[in-house]
């Protein structure tokens, strides 16, 4: 927080534009900038938007790697070490649980996750990543959906149960 903020009066001070976006991992399993960022970002303060990157944690909130499956072909398949703390036992009862938030709502775990992201007032874009042009039209599409409160505060109680359950930062 105390580096974006000294970011930002350096720019004033130096009379150059203050940056307008920040990237930082951001998804249902990682919401730390929600604590760490979010107010001094804020369009209240500097007005910086987030850009997130990893929305799908590695591929985990697609629903593809559920029960365990290892599709061929799959990021995670062909390389089991990158990303691997989206793969950690920890991180299997909030998928669980968003799975089953995104079932009732009668979408996609990645449909879920990625209307989540649109739905934080401090994301103007979020970094998207697909390999095929089907997940490519998933992804976009998602961004059309406005999810109802009901399923917001589902998202939330998981998350003060599951609080940052990715969390890689410490």
């Amino acid at each position: 927080r105390a580096r974006a903020c000294v970011c930002v009066c350096v720019c004033v001070c130096s009379g150059v534009p203050i940056p307008i976006t920040i990237q930082n991992s951001y998804s249902l399993l990682h919401r730390n900038f929600e604590y760490e960022l979010a107010e001094a970002c804020s369009p209240r303060n500097a007005n910086i938007g987030l850009l997130p990157w990893s929305v799908l944690a590695g591929g985990r909130l697609t629903g593809k790697y559920e029960g365990g499956a290892k599709p061929k072909d799959a990021r995670h398949t062909l390389f089991p070490k990158f990303q691997s703390r989206y793969f950690e036992d920890r991180l299997c009862a909030p998928i669980s649980e968003y799975s089953k938030i995104a079932k009732e709502a009668d979408m996609s775990v990645t449909t879920l996750a990625l209307a989540f992201c649109k739905s934080q007032v401090f994301i103007p874009s979020t970094i998207i990543g697909a390999t095929t042009m089907q997940q490519l039209k998933e992804n976009i599409a998602a961004f059309s959906i406005k999810l109802p409160q009901s399923v917001l505060d589902s998202i939330d109680d998981v998350h003060r149960r599951y609080p940052n359950a990715s969390n890689f930062d410490g």
